[in-house]
């Protein structure tokens, strides 16, 4: 592999090999190496055990017409919570202690395409 390094970056380079003692290379490494510890931690990772949403789509397929237009949040083949708004589903949801909520929405158009996503 090789890098196009700027004459003075270069130069830099050189006179801190010359001094530390390592050649270029071996600087270049030990950077890309602590730069690569330093920020290869994922912060903030939470784990959750993985469980099956076969019940959930199930519900998904036909869903109980009085939630048509609105956010569900599906406990296995049960609405635990449902309203207009995702991230308060979600938040509802989380505060009820169910660690990954399944959220959909349920259309009021019979087989409306859906694209679901991350909630921040």
């Amino acid at each position: 592999m090789s890098i196009d390094l700027s004459a003075d970056v270069e130069s830099g380079l050189l006179q801190e090999a010359a001094a530390r003692g390592p050649s270029v290379d071996a600087l270049i490494r030990e950077a890309l190496t602590a730069y690569h510890r330093d920020t290869a931690a994922a912060p903030n990772v939470r784990r959750v055990a993985q469980t099956s949403t076969e019940a959930e789509m199930k519900w998904f397929l036909q869903p109980d017409p009085q939630f048509a237009g609105k956010w569900v949040v599906l406990d296995g083949s049960q609405v635990g919570v449902s309203g207009s708004s995702a991230k308060a589903v979600y938040k509802q949801a989380t505060a009820r202690g169910i660690e990954s909520p399944f959220v959909a929405y349920i259309s009021s158009r019979r087989n409306e395409p859906f694209a679901g996503g991350w909630l921040d």
